[in-house]
This record gives C-alpha cells, sequence and structure tokens, in this order.
C-alpha cells in the first residue's frame, strides 16, 4: 500500500476476512485511533471475502499506528477479524 497521510480522503480501505461473508448484514471496520479512540466505519462487501471503506473528510484525524478489525454479523454467527496495522503520516 502507498503511505497514507492525516486528512486523506478517496483512500480505499480493504481487509480480507479470509472466509466467505458474502451472506453478512452487517459490515464495519472498528478503527482504533493511536490515541485509544474507537470509530466504527459502515463497509461494504467486495468480492466474497473482502470488506472496504472509502475514506471520508475527517476520519483519519490522527499521524500514528492505527489499529483496523473487520466486524461482520451472518446469519448464526457474528465477531470480529484479524487485527491489522495501518500508519499514518502527518502532512509535510
Amino acid at each position: 500500500m502507498s503511505a497514507v497521510f492525516v486528512g486523506d480522503v478517496g483512500t480505499q480501505i480493504v481487509l480480507d476476512c479470509g472466509v466467505d461473508i458474502s451472506t453478512s448484514t452487517v459490515r464495519k471496520i472498528e478503527a482504533k485511533k493511536p490515541s485509544g479512540v474507537k470509530v466504527l466505519w459502515t463497509a461494504t462487501l467486495d468480492g466474497t471475502q473482502r470488506i472496504s471503506y472509502i475514506l471520508q473528510e475527517g476520519d483519519l484525524d490522527a499521524a500514528g499506528g492505527w489499529v483496523l478489525q473487520a466486524y461482520i454479523e451472518m446469519p448464526g454467527w457474528s465477531g470480529r477479524g484479524e487485527m491489522a496495522r495501518l500508519d499514518v503520516r502527518n502532512v509535510a
């Protein structure tokens, strides 16, 4: 992935869940900011195993290590995926 900066808009965040989630009814990305504050982004299905979200204005408001985790609800199962790290840089 190319560098990601504070304030970026339009960057696509993709998380691969590793299993078929095509029957999911809820798809979210839990994003934990470097400060520890958690935010939720509503994601869309991208294929059968991935979810994606397009960054909006104000989403990336802090530099540092963000932790991203998929949250999925499907018939008979709900839960989280593995955590991924996103390094967000300050604008020069």
